[in-house]
């Protein structure tokens, strides 16, 4: 009987603790999750007889050795600046390890020892990253398979509400970790576009947001994500001339969210003294300068932005709580962490709200001097039992296990899902589990 754990029972778990519960029966698979909380464990499992909940924490070392060596697969949900430690005891044990999260540095220095012990790491296993590679790398193959020259590859993804569900002004609800939201886009990112190398500071990222409309969905826009450059590499496109890996958010959020990030409300590298008297407005007030004293904030916010005191940015900034009288009732905390709990009042999803995930892709390649454009979209709302991000997230570590245990793999090292053997099985039942992709091709004129 093949042994299966689980670490971590967070809002992003649900989704592969039940694939992999239901196919525990076919496969006689034994599933433990393990959380801090042993409640929340309990709660995932929900009494499945293929299911075991037990207490876990990396704090002491011992204990976290033995339950990870008693495993066959291990599937990390933790924070990813844990993934290193469970990786530590999976070497130890030889058992093979899953994450969704971006490969780290020592992540990737452990493919040496990794591959000699016969186990398998795969990183990257859930949405972005994860399925953005393997749906990538399919259209990539099928393109070189017929000849073609990639020019161009675009590719953009984003976590958002349900449009039956969007009833605020910034048009998005949170459904993943809250403070990656708060962080997002800090780093520079870097990008090649027309076969000029390009970085886009922090400063600049949301002010220069794209638009873009989604047929069916209605009007979105990007912003440059990470490091694009390095999956020049990845995906195995030397001499394209453009390559950007964007995130996606309606059209709207990005020029209100380029306005706190001028305040300088998003800053996470000092403290400040929160009194308990101190409200949302106190705070603002701190980072605007009114020309006499009391000035109304939302005439000095505006000022402040150079904008009209009924601008929609205003509007979103007003919504957010920023300007309320209601008191922060918070310690010595950075600004985005004061920012991140407004956020999660603000932005939470309501019991019967329903999330939305989509992807995009955009191809420009050329076959015998013919220039085509290739558009492959996926969009995915939520459900009663587990969110969209919860799916895109789960399934394909879900179903990646399932090629460990029960397929003649021969994959070892540390990698991420961009090799046919895995990307193939992997959409497919993606595919039959509803994450579907709409493709369009069509001829471009010279």
């Amino acid at each position: 009987m093949k042994k299966i754990l689980i670490l971590g029972a967070g809002r992003s778990s649900s989704a592969v603790i039940d694939y992999l519960l239901f196919n525990s029966n076919q496969y006689g698979w034994k599933v433990t999750v393990a959380d801090i909380d042993i409640t929340h464990s309990k709660d995932r499992i929900s009494n499945h007889s293929n299911g075991i909940a037990i207490s876990f924490t990396l704090d002491n070392e011992e204990t976290a050795g033995f339950i990870i060596g008693e495993h066959d697969v291990v599937v990390s949900m933790l924070p990813p600046h844990l993934h290193d430690r469970v990786a530590a005891h999976c070497l130890t044990h030889s058992k093979h390890l899953l994450t969704a999260s971006y490969v780290s540095k020592k992540m990737h220095e452990l493919n040496d020892e990794a591959s000699k012990k016969g186990i398998l790491f795969m990183c990257e296993m859930g949405l972005d990253p994860g399925i953005d590679h393997m749906s990538a790398m399919q259209i990539i193959d099928k393109i070189k398979l017929k000849g073609g020259i990639i020019s161009s590859f675009k590719s953009s993804c984003g976590g958002l509400v349900a449009p039956a569900c969007d009833d605020n002004p910034w048009h998005y609800k949170i459904s993943w970790n809250p403070r990656n939201v708060v962080l997002a886009g800090q780093a520079t990112a870097q990008y090649l576009d027309q076969g000029i190398k390009k970085f886009k500071p922090y400063h600049r990222l949301f002010a220069e947001a794209e638009p873009i409309k989604i047929k069916g969905y209605g009007n979105f826009e990007l912003y440059p994500n990470r490091d694009s450059l390095s999956y020049i590499d990845t995906y195995k496109l030397i001499g394209i001339e453009t390559i950007i890996r964007a995130t996606l958010r309606k059209d709207g959020y990005c020029s209100a969210w380029n306005a706190l990030v001028h305040l300088g409300l998003t800053d996470d590298s000092y403290t400040i003294e929160v009194s308990d008297k101190m409200t949302y407005r106190d705070w603002l007030y701190g980072y605007l300068f009114p020309k006499k004293k009391n000035e109304d904030v939302i005439k000095t916010l505006s000022r402040t932005l150079n904008l009209k005191k009924n601008h929609k940015i205003i509007e979103r900034l007003n919504w957010l709580g920023i300007t309320a009288r209601k008191k922060i009732g918070m310690k010595t905390v950075t600004p985005a962490q004061i920012l991140q709990a407004l956020m999660e009042e603000k932005w939470v999803m309501k019991k019967n709200d329903r999330d939305m995930v989509v992807m995009l892709h955009e191809f420009r390649y050329e076959i015998d001097k013919k220039k085509y454009s290739h558009t492959s979209t996926m969009v995915l709302e939520g459900e009663k039992d587990h969110t969209a991000m919860a799916k895109t997230v789960g399934l394909p570590l879900g179903i990646m296990v399932k090629l460990i245990l029960t397929t003649d793999l021969k994959l070892k090292g540390v990698h991420i899902p961009v090799m046919k053997q895995v990307y193939e099985p992997v959409l497919k039942e993606l595919k039959e589990l509803g994450v579907i992709f709409n493709d369009t091709v069509y001829k471009v004129k010279n």
